[in-house]
């Protein structure tokens, strides 16, 4: 299998990164996540841009919730349709993860919605240790009709997983970022 190549999210390359993610998740895009993080002088948030020999595929990132040092977040993991079921999803989770080993933190975890990420939830099943359902009321589920949101954990060090049990997590900032990207995406010609 081809090896993919990984370059973190930088000035040059932010509108390509944020038109792909935009691609894969167009319900939630990161612009403005990106923007954010370029400047941001932290070892985490950390996002990157995936190749196929030169070919832009996909993104993955990692970051951190502060009501919880345990934890590491996968940060919109996603591969453009023509590159999924081809191994590539496997590949990228186990850059990863050895990236997230480095932070020394217990968990890599990340949030998802049933129905939005209907493709990913049988590949997080297969690869994750431990699913739960998100249920706090005090967070925003972007209008949520159908389906639950999800909490998927994998054990970077072989620890019994402490499930996430509800804790908040903020998710009404992904849903303002979101707008908020697509207004300067637009401005910019991006999309």
């Amino acid at each position: 299998m081809t090896k993919l190549k990984y370059e973190k999210i930088n000035k040059q390359n932010i509108d390509l990164a944020a038109k792909i993610q935009f691609e894969i998740f167009p319900n939630s895009s990161a612009y403005i996540k990106y923007l954010e993080e370029i400047d941001c002088n932290k070892s985490l948030p950390i996002d990157f841009l995936v190749y196929h020999y030169e070919k832009p595929i996909g993104v993955i990132g990692l970051y951190e919730l502060d009501n919880d040092k345990n934890s590491i977040w996968l940060s919109y993991f996603g591969l453009l349709k023509e590159y999924r079921k081809k191994g590539y999803g496997k590949q990228m989770l186990n850059y990863i993860i050895n990236i997230a080993k480095e932070y020394n933190r217990k968990y890599l975890r990340l949030y998802t919605y049933e129905i939005w990420n209907e493709v990913a939830q049988n590949f997080y099943k297969k690869h994750m240790h431990y699913e739960e359902d998100y249920t706090n009321k005090d967070d925003d589920y972007y209008d949520i009709k159908y389906g639950k949101p999800k909490i998927f954990t994998y054990s970077l060090f072989g620890d019994n997983i402490k499930p996430w049990n509800n804790k908040y997590i903020g998710l009404e900032e992904d849903d303002d970022n979101h707008n908020l990207s697509i207004k300067k995406m637009t401005e910019k010609g991006i999309i």
